[in-house]
């Protein structure tokens, strides 16, 4: 039996200094990783806060712009019957699961009192009475006093019986927050205590609209005062403001606290000189209304009412742990809100330390213990071969991660000038030119054109900067190409800023002009969206027109796919002949989409190089 003979401890130096170098670069890796997963975790926590902000601002913009709607129905009418009030709301009480009523409270003087509650009784309730709320929170009729606001108009009735006749100068807060909406002629969103029942558990929103005579605000204050014809009211619940605006979006283990904020510099309003009525003696809104301030627990789907006080506690739970002091408003989000500014906090549960996983450091320090560990065994058994194996493992992982580091670039090139020749050409024609067909061109029998063009672009260019004028070009462009790709649309080109789409082709379809009519009205709701958020008042004119076609390919460079015929030339006209905020179209167009869509007959324009052509406007689906 051979003797073992003894190794010097030279020869354990490259596996002494490996398992050192390992372990240290394995600890190493190990913090860097799990510095990386804290960092991406903050990344995507605030993705998820800015998510959560966009859908609530939304939300909120869409619910009051149901009220503003309301109001200008309201001017636009000197009278307004209960039947056509109950017509108008139908539709945003059947939109907006967070609208809990719709109401109109008229200006009622104590001398047209008796007048107004018969009238109600007849239209409305025969009990119907004007109403205040006692010390105990009971209702009763109301007391003698110089005018009244009550709640004339409520839909639905269903489930806001007492708020039907309810008063609303009755309420200290409401009035504060009416009287302050009287003297400056604005929408005012408060929270709402008293006009459905005392001390309600239902967190909520009251926004207050003021309507004058003549339909237009007056500029002097004491006018304001005088021309008062009465108000339109809007209750919303929070908690389907929040169920609403979060659906589909991750909450989970997230508390939200949204409050309104007070205007920074409130606006002093003067007190009048006494008058006859002693409702407008002095009586200046003075901003004391209460703030709307709730909070949405995800894991309850509760909302709450809470004070500003609670923004405290928010910061301090913010679930981004890059949050640096003393603000500490990493988790906090300013909405832009009808013209004002609130502000949105999200913090976490205690139970979001469950999704805070750091597998990947706990791997990469496993593995590189392995990794350290093999190599060490290894050269203590065959420390004679282990230079040259480890030579020729680094040449064989060199020239692999080359090779695969060029495929992929090959692949990713390959990959760009495919996604370059479809943003040219449509998907069809770009196989048909890989198969070296030339000349491409052929005649469609039946599509649908359609142009539409930003009205008032070249007076906003003039005022913006060239990069703002081709931010907002971008952006209004890039969301008509969504609504193309949605729809299944080929747009065709844009010109300066007039964009030209069509449906039909180089693939055939049935439904082209219902896909191009869906587009058309789903780019006035876009276009509307792109003002609120551009604070701009974008409009574009639509026109659209059906028929045969001739489509192909033209020119050697900068090459694209284009249309001609007497369809594409008439489809410009409607657009060109249109109305701002319309939808112009054909007879034939009218022909194949009047049973779907409804219309109204335009008549007989004279179009240029056509004469006088029959045009309808579109106006919706039935």
């Amino acid at each position: 039996m051979l003797k073992k003979l003894p190794l010097s401890w030279s020869r354990y130096i490259p596996a002494g200094l490996t398992l050192v170098l390992g372990v240290g670069f394995s600890a190493l890796a190990f913090a860097l990783v799990w510095d990386w997963e804290d960092r991406r975790h903050d990344y995507e926590m605030h993705r998820r806060i800015d998510d959560i902000s966009i859908g609530i601002e939304r939300q909120l913009n869409s619910d009051l712009d149901a009220v503003l709607a309301l109001s200008d129905y309201m001017k636009a009418f000197s009278a307004v019957e209960r039947s056509s009030f109950a017509r108008f709301v139908g539709r945003p009480l059947s939109v907006h699961p967070s609208l809990q009523l719709l109401a109109w409270a008229p200006r009622v003087p104590n001398s047209q009192r008796a007048k107004y509650e018969a009238q109600a009784r007849t239209e409305t309730d025969s009990t119907f009475e004007i109403t205040e709320r006692g010390p105990q929170g009971e209702l009763r009729k109301a007391g003698q006093r110089s005018e009244y606001f009550p709640a004339f108009y409520v839909e639905p009735t269903a489930g806001n019986e007492t708020a039907l006749g309810f008063d609303l100068t009755s309420h200290p807060e409401i009035r504060a927050a009416i009287d302050r909406a009287r003297d400056t002629g604005e929408m005012i969103v408060t929270s709402y205590d008293g006009l459905i029942q005392r001390n309600s558990p239902e967190v909520g929103l009251l926004v207050i609209v003021p309507i004058y005579e003549n339909s237009t605000k007056p500029t002097a204050l004491e006018s304001r005062r005088q021309l008062l014809q009465g108000f339109v009211l809007g209750v919303f619940q929070g908690k389907d403001i929040f169920q609403t605006s979060l659906k589909g979006r991750n909450t989970d283990y997230l508390t939200i606290y949204l409050a309104s904020e007070p205007p920074d510099k409130p606006e002093a309003l003067p007190l009048l000189p006494p008058t006859g009525d002693p409702a407008l003696q002095n009586r200046a809104a003075d901003g004391q209304i209460p703030q709307f301030g709730a909070l949405f627990q995800s894991s309850t789907q509760q909302v709450f009412t809470a004070s500003a006080a609670a923004k405290v506690t928010q910061r301090s739970n913010c679930p981004i742990l890059d949050n640096p002091g003393p603000q500490y408003a990493a988790c906090q989000r300013v909405l832009k809100i009808s013209g004002s500014q609130w502000s949105l906090y999200v913090s976490a549960t205690p139970e979001i330390r469950k999704t805070r996983k750091h597998w990947r450091s706990w791997g990469t320090l496993s593995m590189g213990m392995l990794w350290t560990l093999l190599p060490v065994t290894y050269m203590l058994t065959a420390l004679s071969r282990t230079a040259q194996i480890e030579k020729l493992a680094r040449e064989r992982i060199l020239q692999t991660e080359q090779l695969q580091a060029a495929y992929q670039q090959l692949e990713l090139e390959q990959a760009k000038s495919e996604q370059l020749l479809l943003n040219v050409l449509p998907a069809a024609i770009v196989l048909r030119l890989k198969d070296n067909e030339h000349n491409i061109a052929e005649s469609f029998g039946e599509v649908t054109v359609m142009f539409a063009d930003i009205v008032g672009f070249t007076e906003l260019s003039s005022r913006i900067s060239a990069t703002a004028v081709v931010k907002v070009l971008n952006d209004i462009f890039s969301a008509f190409d969504h609504l193309a790709d949605r729809h299944g649309l080929e747009k065709i080109k844009t010109i300066g800023d007039a964009y030209m789409v069509v449906g039909g082709l180089p693939t055939p379809r049935e439904d082209h002009a219902e896909a191009v009519a869906n587009m058309a009205i789903d780019m006035l709701q876009e276009i509307r969206f792109l003002s609120l958020n551009h604070s701009e008042p974008f409009s574009i004119r639509i026109g659209i027109s059906s028929g045969p076609v001739v489509a192909g390919v033209i020119g050697l460079k900068k090459f694209i796919y284009d249309l001609w015929g007497d369809t594409v030339n008439i489809a410009s006209r409607m657009e060109s002949h249109g109305i701002t905020g319309c939808i112009q179209v054909t007879a034939e167009t009218y022909e194949i989409l009047k049973d779907k869509y409804t219309f109204q007959k335009r008549g007989a324009i004279q179009v240029k190089g056509k004469g006088y052509m029959v045009t309808y406007l579109l106006t919706g689906r039935k």
